[in-house]
């Protein structure tokens, strides 16, 4: 498909309406023109703000450079480049692809946009994508329409096409050049993941040519694209593997590696997300064939995505994160400080867990504990951690080493006078928790935030142990510490606001995603969690085999069953947060005494080998122990709970859950508990978050099903008055 300048001013014309005032001249200012000698450089550096995104008069000004540097007869080779410290292009504007049309007045205004890029392929000369720092989706669209990519080592650098994470794929050429580039394996794990990686990665797979310093990346690429301007020679698109080759030219090789790719999808997905699906079908459509129907096949069904509810719910969860991005965690002007200097009480798997993650980010941390036998494993724990991922070849060794440096182990309270900020992390016990704060007061400076990792006790009552209540907080981490990336930041009835926004943006700092609760039995995450894990064992009691109830909820979307979930987190350890919420809301946090008596017989779930399952092969293997269901005295009721009561009684009664703790004031918004669930359960994403679900469902419904339950089976199920008032009201837990 052609295009001239006039039918994409045209097309660019639809959009207007969309646009700030001054949009075009924000463009002409955000993409501006460089010659240096025989080599044209295109610098981008989005005006007045953090990131470069592809804005349709972003990309209409691409256009108007992308001619210029044709017509000028002088350029031999364009480069692109950006000023950006961070990122390179951080893709497509969101907001515009939410409104993409859908039929054929959105396939024509896609295919306008694809075109951009096909006039960059098509130029005469050569053309070099200098890449530093974040590469996304449109970003990374741009760098596959350039003959050249160089990319830095630098560790910010990171690039991929991450659409499918909006339910959508990449819609810019994305499918079309990248399997044309590295063949259809390394391609397909890209684009149907939405994994991105690094520099030395992209460089090894043949994503880029050049492999540089970020300090020497506009030089080199200066000096190469002096050198292509000579010849101004184009290249050859593939870079494919000879093994690559072999497998998708052996008969049935290529159909074998899209049955494999499907089969991951439905296994991952369990159906619920149609993006990757859709991806893989369009590449599976056009691979080996011609560049433009191919680009109108992509246009098709990516105009058929944009629409979904799915995609509508993963664009909300986007905009959830970049909310969270720009908070500071409280709403007045506090001061927070810098955490440079950190130590950890308590060196078990959650306090190596958190030293590990310090030091990973750059933090100097002392871990503590009463001897040096714990220390030792506390070490050996964070040493496990760096070691995978040596292993996995995303950490050199060398850099393990300076990691390990940052964590000092200690069995007193040495060089803690100095500290920005104090972990605890020992036993779950009120009482000794009090007495390690109460010493730990007088060991550091009156500016030491001190920070308690508790999971369902009191901050409040912890912090009662303290002369000066106002710098301690709750920093609640969720194990694994590495990989689970909620952290709830708890506030106690006297903690300062400077203490609560230190240790958000410090939370922010580490990777991770803060929400700010205020303290109250089980805070937000297990509180909701309580009741829902409780039901599934109800549910078991009533006849509903472990495996079934699971594979509900993981139908739902869930990443693993409630039974699964209860024996990741230990019967043990579920066994005691239950009680304490039982003890602070009565009855319908009342945990059937099934419960305690499993983990009083030493099943205390994955860790131990057995608890509602069995588990095989060093725990990676889950199967049904039908020993166990015999002498509970389980009996299969068959169909008698229908899957959708199953569903109901275990989603609703989070929802009513997540309800009462917006009527207790105990978050800020609704966006909080859904930021929590989805980055602290892994609550189904493609839902848009437990609430946005609630009200696609809407709360009368809600309330009638409760109540029916309340008939049935008792009064843990009584709706509560705020969720009962958006019933009568027809109102929604957002009201956007």
């Amino acid at each position: 498909m052609e295009i001239t300048k006039e039918t994409f001013r045209d097309e660019v014309a639809r959009f207007r309406s969309t646009f700030k005032e001054g949009a075009i001249d924000s463009a002409e200012k955000s993409l501006t023109w460089e010659k240096r000698g025989n080599v044209g450089i295109i610098i981008f550096d989005q005006y007045q703000e953090k990131a470069n995104k592809l804005s349709s008069p972003n990309m209409l000004r691409l256009f108007d450079l992308f001619s210029q540097a044709e017509k000028d007869k002088d350029i031999g080779c364009l480069v692109i480049i950006s000023r950006k410290p961070t990122i390179f292009i951080a893709g497509a504007d969101i907001a515009e692809i939410s409104k993409f049309g859908t039929g054929e007045a959105g396939v024509d205004a896609l295919m306008k946009l694809q075109s951009v890029f096909t006039y960059l392929e098509k130029l005469s000369i050569p053309s070099i994508a200098a890449i530093n720092g974040a590469c996304m989706g449109g970003g990374t669209e741009l760098t596959l329409a350039c003959d050249y990519r160089m990319i830095t080592d630098a560790p910010e650098t990171r690039i991929g096409l991450p659409e499918v994470l909006l339910g959508i794929f990449p819609g810019w050429g994305g499918t079309q050049r990248l399997p044309r580039l590295l063949g259809l394996e390394k391609s397909l794990d890209l684009i149907l993941t939405g994994k991105t990686i690094d520099g030395r990665k992209a460089k090894k797979i043949g994503l880029a040519d050049k492999l540089v310093p970020k300090e020497f990346l506009e030089d080199k690429a200066i000096a190469w694209a002096q050198e292509l301007a000579k010849t101004r020679g184009k290249r050859n698109a593939s870079v494919r593997e000879f093994r690559d080759r072999i497998v998708e030219t052996v008969p049935g090789g290529k159909w074998l590696i899209f049955d494999q790719a499907k089969k991951k999808i439905l296994e991952k997905t369990k159906g619920n997300y149609p993006a990757p699906l859709a991806a893989l079908e369009v590449v599976r459509q056009t691979y080996g064939g011609d560049l433009e129907k191919g680009l109108h096949v992509e246009a098709e069904a990516f105009s058929k995505l944009v629409g979904t509810q799915q995609s509508k719910n993963l664009i909300s969860v986007f905009y959830l994160q970049e909310k969270v991005k720009k908070d500071k965690g409280v709403e007045t002007t506090a001061i927070p400080q810098e955490i440079k200097r950190a130590a950890v009480l308590g060196a078990g798997v959650m306090g190596g867990g958190i030293a590990q993650l310090f030091a990973a980010k750059g933090v100097r941390v002392r871990m503590k504990d009463i001897n040096w036998d714990a220390v030792g494993k506390g070490m050996q724990h964070a040493y496990k951690i760096f070691k995978k991922q040596v292993d996995r070849k995303k950490m050199k060794s060398n850099e393990l080493d300076n990691a390990m440096a940052r964590i000092e182990g200690s069995v007193t309270f040495d060089g803690f006078k100095h500290l920005d900020l104090v972990v605890e992390a020992v036993v779950e016990d009120l009482e000794i928790k009090k007495k390690v704060f109460q010493e730990l007061e007088t060991k550091v400076e009156k500016k030491t935030i001190l920070a308690t990792n508790t999971s369902s006790l009191s901050v409040s009552q912890i912090a009662e142990a303290t002369k000066d209540a106002t710098r301690v907080v709750g920093l609640h981490f969720f194990n694994p510490v590495d990989k689970m990336p909620l952290v709830e930041v708890v506030r106690g009835q006297k903690s300062s606001d400077e203490a609560v926004s230190t240790v958000f943006l410090f939370a922010k700092k580490l990777g991770k995603t803060p929400i700010v609760v205020k303290d109250s039995p089980g805070f937000v995450v297990n509180r909701i969690l309580g009741p829902y894990m409780n039901e599934a064992v109800h549910l078991m009691v009533a006849g509903v085999k472990p495996v079934r109830l699971d594979a509900v909820m993981e139908k739902f979307g869930m990443p693993m069953g409630p039974c699964a979930l209860l024996d990741e987190v230990g019967l043990d350890v579920a066994t005691k947060v239950s009680k304490v919420l039982y003890g602070a809301f009565g009855d319908r946090m009342k945990p059937p005494e099934m419960m305690a008596s499993v983990a009083g017989e030493g099943r205390l779930g994955k860790k131990t080998g057995k608890g509602l399952y069995l588990y095989e092969n060093g725990g990676k293997k889950r199967v049904e122990d039908t020993a166990f269901l015999g002498k509970i005295g389980f009996k299969d009721t068959g169909d008698k709970v229908s899957d959708s009561e199953i569903e109901k009684r275990l989603v609703y009664l989070m929802v009513n859950e997540a309800a009462r703790i917006l009527e207790e004031n105990l978050v800020r918004e609704p966006s909080d508990i859904d930021v929590g669930m989805i980055f602290g359960t892994g609550f189904a994403p493609f839902r848009g978050g437990l609430l946005r679900y609630a009200d696609s469902v809407g709360a009368e419904s809600i309330v009638s099903d409760l109540e029916i339950f309340v008939r049935d089976l008792g009064q843990r199920f009584q709706p509560s008055g705020f969720l009962q008032q958006l019933a009568v009201s027809g109102k929604k837990f957002y009201r956007e």
